[in-house]
């Protein structure tokens, strides 16, 4: 039987185990090109962590033509030298490398800077501006461009290239998918004619740096949306592309601008989501077939090679969770895996923030330089007041610095507002996290005292104390009913029901409601113009279609007014009466409760605020701002 840790040979390459690191852009990089300090630090921390091959973020063929912003390239020799370096430290670990290499294309923002961005054919592109289509001319030039840059990794020391083409997306991908190549000259019409750059390119590469250079090829196995490339059309092109020299395949799956959560599957997406796809492509190649897309857990890893569904495993966010997965995965370590949940909040929901990329459950995502695990220095005894998340990952912090800890839960359960969050069966899988901390709280021998609420007297016997126990929610009077009420399973509403805020708590409330009563119907209120603001674009699409499939009705742009003799709102600046609902459900925020705080501070005691009970805000905070406090103690 083969299993996960066992060597891979793909083409010249030989990896010391079957997984791979999948390329995912987090806002690291600079205009230089060359991997900065703080990527290279981020991706050395995933070569100790025992991964195989660690592919980069997208490298444009162009320079002049950037991805998403700051985009790996090479502009000169110089670069190509101080990209050795780099590669150098990473095969220190007995790590391969390999930079995925594209022409951005429609996907280039080059429009910012005044350059119309090419595609197969003019369209509107993913940030919805136009690109323009490729002259039949210029292509030469293009194909040059994949093979100069392929020889110039090879220079640098890569051990490979990753050649993207899936999702209907960047160059590539935009002329072999038929819902963006509209073209009617050679390289368009046909399977077979849309797919002659791709054949030319590979071609071209492997013309240039020679047969002992492996390519992997990133392609769909299917775009998962009416009228794209299917399984079959993928299945035909597999033996032209080997007998052009690809060496291996990288299956995903899905459209980029129809289907983002089929592309980074989350709340509610089947884990090993393309391995439908990969397994009929493996039956059919003889070249090694990678999978990817939401592989999270280690004994999924571990079965899909050793059940011989796929030849090797690429692992995206569960990477970012937890960079010693691997690792840990062989030394049979899985409830120490610090686990990936989907939930995008991190890694791409601090980008659309414009900030860089990192992870709710671990904070040291792109942070490796500066934030360092380092015995305490004193021997101080600390207290964390709350078992949220973000009050356990401080004390597993405190923990492994060698700090004497305990934590105070005033509930008969750990977790927090994740129990509410993960109460809709798409989002289950947020309680991993706090089944992972819980564990690590056993295995560190943390104590932890359930339906204990502390009070400033429980205080004199620590030195320190971390206060996190949380918000109140709002409620307009004292007898409403909120959200919180509904998800906790305080109270039970069935009937015609009115829910006042569509934010995602109000969201998550309406969704719960419809789960256990098929008689109920929900109309949710909302003032901003969208609801379930502040979800990752992906998440958002799955939330929506399964809205879409649910008694729940949307009023937004909408304020409430009153209650009494009807429900009345103002929406466009008249006033409707909508009748009568059998229940009011609030959800309309939290607001922080720091009285407990500001009394043990005033005690004289060494005191910190963080998470709700500080400033309202989300696990990404609360888990960031308690970890960074117990590094400081």
């Amino acid at each position: 039987m083969t299993t996960l840790f066992d060597e891979l040979q793909i083409g010249s390459m030989t990896l010391k185990n079957r997984t791979f690191m999948a390329p995912m852009s987090l806002g690291y990089g600079d205009q230089t090109g060359i991997p900065t300090l703080q990527e290279q630090a981020y991706w050395i921390e995933r070569a100790k962590g025992k991964v195989g091959c660690i592919i980069t973020d997208a490298t444009s063929v162009d320079p002049n033509t950037p991805y998403l912003g700051n985009t790996l390239c090479f502009r000169s020799e110089e670069s190509i030298l101080e990209y050795k370096k780099f590669t150098d430290k990473i095969h220190a670990y007995g790590t391969k490398i390999i930079p995925q290499i594209t022409h951005p294309g429609p996907e280039s923002i080059s429009s910012f800077f005044g350059v119309t961005p090419i595609s197969s054919s003019g369209y509107l592109n993913s940030m919805y501006q136009q690109t323009r289509e490729l002259k039949i001319e210029e292509i030469p030039n293009i194909i040059s461009m994949y093979a100069n840059t392929s020889y110039q990794a090879k220079q640098a020391g890569f051990d490979g290239i990753e050649l993207h083409c899936a999702h209907g997306y960047m160059l590539l991908g935009s002329f072999l998918s038929p819902l963006k190549n509209k073209r009617t000259d050679a390289y368009g019409g046909d399977l077979m004619r849309r797919a002659r750059l791709l054949f030319e390119v590979v071609e071209a590469i492997k013309l240039k740096c020679g047969d002992d250079f492996p390519i992997i090829l990133r392609i769909s196995g299917s775009e998962k949306i009416p009228g794209g490339n299917t399984i079959e059309d993928t299945l035909q092109l597999i033996p032209e592309l080997e007998k052009r020299g690809v060496d291996a395949f990288e299956v995903s799956g899905g459209s980029q601008y129809e289907l983002p959560n089929k592309i980074m599957p989350s709340h509610g997406e089947e884990c090993a989501t393309n391995l439908k796809e990969a397994f009929r492509i493996k039956e059919i190649s003889h070249v090694p077939v990678l999978l990817v897309g939401k592989i999270n857990d280690a004994k999924l890893a571990r079965s899909l090679v050793e059940e011989d569904k796929v030849d090797g495993i690429v692992l995206g966010r569960a990477l970012l969770a937890d960079p010693d997965f691997v690792k840990k995965t062989k030394e049979d370590k899985d409830a120490q895996i610090a686990p990936c949940t989907g939930c995008l909040a991190g890694c791409v929901g601090q980008q659309t923030k414009r900030l860089c990329g990192t992870c709710v459950i671990n904070p040291f995502c792109g942070h490796e330089m500066e934030m360092k695990i380092e015995p305490s220095t004193s021997n101080k005894k600390v207290m964390i007041v709350g078992g949220g998340i973000g009050g356990l990952s401080a004390a597993r912090m405190c923990s492994l610095r060698g700090l004497d800890v305990e934590v105070f839960e005033k509930s008969g359960v750990l977790g927090g507002q994740i129990n509410l969050a993960s109460k809709i069966t798409p989002k289950k899988e947020m309680h991993k996290w706090i089944d992972y901390l819980e564990s690590e709280c056993q295995r560190l021998q943390i104590p932890v005292h359930l339906n204990h609420e502390v009070k400033v007297s429980d205080v004199h016997d620590f030195d320190v104390v971390l206060v996190c126990n949380g918000s109140i929610p709002n409620r307009p009077n004292e007898n409403a009913c909120t959200a919180h009420d509904i998800l906790g399973d305080k109270v039970d509403v069935h009937g015609n029901i009115l829910v006042v805020g569509g934010g995602m708590v109000g969201v998550e409330a309406s969704e719960y409601i419809c789960e256990k009563h098929s008689d109920a119907h929900v109309t949710i209120l909302e003032m901003k113009k969208n609801i379930d603001d502040g979800e990752s674009p992906a998440n958002l699409v799955s939330t929506m279609t399964r809205i879409q499939s649910l008694p729940i009705k949307a009023l937004t742009e909408t304020k409430l007014i009153s209650v009494e003799d009807g429900v009345k709102v103002e929406k466009g600046g008249e006033i409707q009466n909508l009748g009568k609902f059998d229940f009011i459900v609030y959800a309309t925020g939290s607001k922080p409760d720091p009285s407990l705080y500001e009394a043990i501070r005033e005690t004289g005691k060494e005191t910190y605020l963080f998470g709700d009970a500080s400033s309202v805000a989300q696990a990404l905070e609360a888990v960031r701002d308690g970890v960074n406090i117990a590094l400081k103690l």
